[in-house]
């Protein structure tokens, strides 16, 4: 049975080392190490003579001291969790695999004692008879979970008592004593003298070899414990090479770089024999850094860069055995960095062809390093690819490369070109093998190529081009991340269409000038925009359920991204391109192909989406072009003769469309669509036909048709044609369509008889039979009409209304035919004045009374008699008020006495409001 405690001992259940007791462990790991390579320092500058350079050596080597021993700690603890994440994995695996019995399935756990599923081997089962204390293979999810971790400092004393009692605890104390004698007795020499320097260095060296012989013989025992020596004994050697060549010059450079290469070596080859990636950091790392600390000035690149080869080709070999992501980095940067230190101060322009030659090898080798650890890492199912040489590397290779060539005419381009193809290449190659373990590589190259390719048209072409080639690509990128239902493949698709849109905004001032119409810069790239943006969202909507959540409504963006561009495209065409006095005419069609092709285009590729939103962007364009119609001397000038009816055409087809559709967007809009047709029709012809008829006939003749023209447009709405879309439609423009345009007929009916005199010329005035007073009289009819085919709200006041128009048309028509007839005044001023017009209006008025009281006194009409009361009661305050101040005699007696006459008839025939049909 095993307990808590032999839980947390077991090698398979390692506690998590959190964040900070890692980062403190490897902070006490740079201490050691830092005062270690102190140490030695403190040894060479002891075995020179000099307390300065012990002082410089000192801060060198403890700072690298301090770096490799953060580095060793922080790895030995990740060593040590992903060894135990194996562990516990495998055990997971095998615990999956078993079946319980049913009698141990069947006892309770019990939590005191029941040890994790993931900590305990599951090659014994219990047997039956054992009580519930017994560990089971499989529990319930509600267990207690594990015991929490010792703390930082228990671990950490753990595992020095550890490193103390393993092993043979004497002979670790004395190889801790020895270094301390051995830097007493190197200082004793160097201050007494008593032996040479290059005795001193070679002593130096003969104890790094000795650590190096002393560590390869533990390498089976203790092996953390034996790679500390090995690469204690490799920096001890590189650090004592560069003392005696750069500091006391005891040995020539070349035999100096040499010696660096063998150690380099040496340490290559031990790291791969013990599987040791941190021997293998630090030889690498000294071979690297050996031309610079043996380096005199003046050396030639094609020698450093050759040395670099060789190193690089150490570099893949162990790639070829070992995955190790670490040395690649360091040979990674080492190469390119102290490449582009040279390119920076030691390059000159006759060095550029074996430079770039240089820097190709380079790449390729590193390449082919990342794929090797891609192969590597497959094959350990982990999946992985070096993200930094993947990307890295390109990126640093073109702009070192770019850096060279720069100065040549579309080298960059063609660089471009090379990298994009290299790539592709390579990820054709990758998916023709169909091997999972390359997938993800391929798909990495793939978006290289095409970045690299994206990259090609800016620098070739201008940006017009460029813009419209992003559109198309960024498209192209969409439609590839929806086939494979990649997510970033899809957001760099849109993200390289708005970066075209924004290329093309920064080119345009360059190709303002007119060159050939549709076959130009602005316009190709806008129209590839546009169709850029139309595609990626049919491919967006092609997704359904697998959309991201914040690509819901992306296609909906992406149509009226691709509309927006489509009239940009076309208004830019239009204005710049167009006809002379056509310009409003192929603005119109604009709009008018936009919706054709959004409806056509929708059906053909099956989204309703676009279908569904033509007649809504239909409005739009209708309610846009009314407005612009404020702009010109007259509707259907400049062109918009065959533009309006073009777009009426279509607009009514896609609503005709929409009707053949169950399902619409925002269906309750569809009666007010029908209704702004109809509106944008009144909006073109009222001002149309006055300026044409205005141009042939002076007098009354222009203004009747903004009377007439609404007059006939609610007399259709209220007789509703039997064809379509009246049949279907019908209410909507009875109601919708026709209220509007009956207020302005009866504003119309208000200012005409107010402000007009109604010359009918050339034609005579004649009384109620003058071009006026008859289209008042039908428009008026039409009004009638139109209001007894509606629901009739609020009748009391349409009749009241009705009544009022009726009274000014016809007091109107009287003062019009007294100034055709008798001369009197049409102003406000001499009408007032005029006893005539008095005289007329106030017998008019006391007849319409009386007409009105004798009707209802017949009829019951109560309201109408008390309307007919109170207009006699105006007559009679009007004949003492104004007609009373008349200088003319007669006619003011022929006011009194005619108003009077009235009134005796009105108390004869209708003296009270009528009763019987008051309720009516």
């Amino acid at each position: 049975m095993t307990t808590k405690d032999e839980d947390a001992m077991s090698p398979n259940r390692v506690p998590p080392w959190p964040l900070a007791s890692m980062t403190f462990m490897a902070l006490a790991g740079a201490l050691a190490g830092g005062a270690v390579m102190a140490f030695v320092a403190m040894l060479l500058g002891a075995l020179s003579g000099s307390w300065i350079a012990a002082g410089i050596l000192c801060a060198v080597l403890g700072t690298l001291g301090a770096l490799t021993g953060f580095a060793i700690v922080l790895l030995v603890l990740i060593r040590d969790r992903v060894t135990a994440s194996e562990q516990r994995i495998r055990t997971l695996l095998a615990s999956a695999d078993r079946v319980p019995s049913p009698h141990v399935a069947s006892q309770p756990p019990e939590p005191a004692s029941v040890e994790p599923p993931l900590a305990r081997p599951p090659e014994s089962p219990p047997p039956p008879s054992q009580p519930s204390t017994q560990p089971q293979p499989e529990q319930p999810p509600g267990r207690p979970l594990a015991p929490p971790a010792p703390s930082l400092f228990s671990r950490g004393f753990q595992r020095i008592g550890a490193w103390l009692k393993g092993g043979n605890t004497i002979a670790r104390v004395g190889v801790l004593v020895l270094f301390i004698g051995a830097a007493l007795l190197a200082k004793y020499a160097a201050e007494s003298g008593l032996f040479p320097l290059e005795v001193r260095l070679a002593a130096v060296a003969l104890l790094g070899m000795a650590l190096l012989g002393l560590g390869w013989r533990l390498r089976i025992r203790h092996v953390g414990y034996a790679l500390i020596l090995q690469g204690g004994g490799v920096a001890i050697l590189y650090l004592t090479l560069y003392a005696a060549f750069r500091l006391f010059a005891v040995i020539p450079s070349g035999l100096a770089f040499s010696l660096m290469v063998v150690v380099a070596l040496a340490a290559a080859m031990l790291a791969v024999a013990q599987n040791a990636l941190i021997l293998a950091v630090i030889g690498f790392a000294g071979g690297f850094l050996a031309p610079l600390l043996t380096s005199s000035g003046a050396g030639s690149h094609i020698s450093l860069f050759s040395y670099y080869t060789v190193l690089n080709l150490g570099v893949f070999l162990v790639a070829w055995f070992r995955a190790w992501r670490q040395l690649n980095l360091v040979g990674f940067l080492f190469t390119f960095g102290i490449s582009a230190l040279w390119r920076g101060g030691g390059y000159s322009p006759e060095h550029l062809i074996s430079t770039d030659l240089f820097l190709g090898l380079f790449f390729l080798m590193y390449m082919a390093v990342s794929l090797l650890f891609a192969r590597r890492q497959a094959k350990a199912d982990l999946g992985y690819v070096s993200g930094t040489l993947v990307f890295g590397l390109p990126v640093v290779t073109f702009g070192l490369h770019a850096s060279l060539v720069s100065h040549l005419p579309y080298a960059l381009a063609w660089s471009a070109l090379a990298f994009a193809l290299f790539y592709l290449g390579l990820a054709l190659i990758l998916f023709y093998r169909r091997r999972s373990e390359w997938r993800l590589l391929a798909e990495a190259f793939a978006a290289l190529g095409v970045i690299f390719g994206s990259l090609t048209v800016p620098l070739a072409l201008s940006g017009s081009a460029t813009a419209a080639i992003w559109a198309v690509e960024g498209a192209g990128l969409l439609w590839l991340g929806v086939r494979q239902k990649r997510k970033l493949a899809r957001a760099f698709g849109v993200l390289l269409q708005v970066l075209a849109a924004g290329q093309l905004m920064i080119a345009m001032p360059d190709y303002l000038q007119p060159t050939m119409p549709f076959f130009n810069g602005i316009f190709m790239a806008a129209f590839g925009l546009a169709v850029a943006g139309y595609a990626s969202g049919v491919f967006l909507s092609r997704l359904g359920a697998a959309r991201a959540s914040y690509e819901r409504g992306g296609a909906r963006i992406l149509l009226a991204w691709a509309v927006f561009w489509a009239l940009f495209a076309g208004g830019a065409e239009a204005g710049e391109y167009a006809p002379f006095h056509s310009e409003a005419g192929w603005l119109l069609l604009v709009p008018t192909l936009i919706m054709l092709l959004l409806t056509w285009a929708g059906r053909w590729l099956a989204w309703e989406t676009s279908v569904r939103v033509a007649p809504l962007l239909g409005a739009g364009f209708v309610a846009i072009a009314g407005l612009a119609l404020l702009t010109l001397s007259h509707p259907l000038a400049h062109g918009a003769l065959w533009g309006w009816p073009a777009l009426w055409l279509v607009y009514y087809h896609t609503l005709w469309l929409r009707d053949r559709r169950e399902a619409t967007l925002l269906p309750g809009m569809t009666p007010w669509l029908h209704a702004l047709g109809l509106w944008s029709l009144a909006l073109v012809l009222l001002p149309e036909l006055p300026w044409r008829i205005g141009n042939v006939l002076d007098g009354v003749w222009p203004v009747l048709t903004w009377g007439l023209i609404p007059a006939a447009l609610i007399t259709l709405c209220a007789r509703s044609p039997g064809v379509w879309p009246w049949r279907r439609h019908a209410p909507a423009y009875r109601w919708q369509g026709a209220l509007p345009l009956a207020a302005l007929a009866v504003g119309w009916l208000i200012w005409i008889n107010l402000s007009h005199d109604g010359a009918p010329s050339p034609l005579p005035y004649w009384p109620l039979l003058n071009p006026l007073d008859l289209s008042v009289a039908l428009t008026m009819m039409a009004i009638v009409g139109w209001w007894r085919e509606t629901p009739r709200p609020y009748p009391v006041f349409a009749v009241s209304m009705l009544a009022a128009l009726v009274f000014l048309w016809l007091s109107a028509a009287l003062v019009r035919a007294l100034h055709y007839g008798v001369g009197t005044p049409l102003d406000a001023a001499g009408m007032v004045h005029s006893v005539t017009v008095q005289m007329a209006l106030s017998l008019f008025w006391a007849l319409l009374g009386l007409a009105a009281m004798i009707t209802a006194t017949r009829k019951g009409w109560r309201p109408v008699w008390i309307l007919g009361v109170a207009l006699l009661g105006v007559v009679v305050v009007k004949l003492f008020l104004i007609d009373m101040a008349g200088t003319e005699t007669l006619a003011r007696i022929v006011s009194f006495l005619g108003v009077g006459l009235i009134l005796l008839v009105v108390g004869y025939f209708s003296p009270l409001p009528p009763r019987g049909k008051e309720s009516s």
